[in-house]
């Protein structure tokens, strides 16, 4: 995965690139460390593009995040994100182990590496989580009720579904509160 599919998700989801002092950036652009943020969150993002450049991160980049978290604003210091992206592919495992270790450490800050584009899921921020739902749910259940309530009637007593459905579109929907009328009551006796 490349830094930019990153770097172009952070953008559409409102975020833009931040500035320290020139000496605070320096020292993390000696390290090719980029830094965006939001109303809330901070990230630090670099890319990897060496498995030892990943297994030795701890060495620089984690030293430095270190070091600049006194210039990092208290609002964000909760919401510090280091994502790693790796531009190589290998599946050793030394690697992965590596690479859970990191995910598991918070020490500094909350870590996230990034081999594919699935890994973005991961992030609660940047996941497109689009809660689908029935918006009549409500009405389908009460109309699966009605058709069972009209099934299990007995020989005495009649349903007029016309009669129970207008009253519910007319009087229910309009006035929820004050609505006591019960199915029971629209159910007349048979002859």
């Amino acid at each position: 995965m490349k830094a930019e599919r990153v770097i172009n998700l952070l953008q559409k989801k409102k975020f833009a690139q931040y500035q320290f002092e020139s000496y605070v950036m320096n020292q993390l652009e000696e390290l090719n460390i980029d830094i965006w943020s939001s109303d809330s969150k901070l990230v630090m993002l670099k890319e990897y593009r060496t498995e030892n450049s990943l297994l030795e991160w701890k060495n620089e980049d984690q030293v430095c995040i270190a070091s600049i978290l006194q210039y990092v604003p208290k609002k964000y210091i909760n919401n510090l994100y280091f994502f790693m992206v790796l531009d190589f592919n290998s599946d050793e495992v030394d690697l992965r182990l590596e690479i859970n270790k990191i995910e598991k450490n918070e020490l500094i800050c909350k870590k996230y590496i990034l081999k594919n584009k699935e890994d973005l899921n991961r992030i609660p921020f940047l996941m497109n989580v689009v809660i689908e739902s029935d918006t009549f749910s409500f009405d389908k259940k009460f109309k699966e009720r009605i058709m069972k309530f009209k099934e299990e009637m007995d020989g005495d007593r009649y349903f007029n579904i016309e009669e129970l459905m207008a009253d519910y579109f007319n009087n229910y929907l309009d006035n929820k509160q004050d609505f006591k009328v019960k199915i029971e009551d629209l159910v007349g006796m048979g002859e």
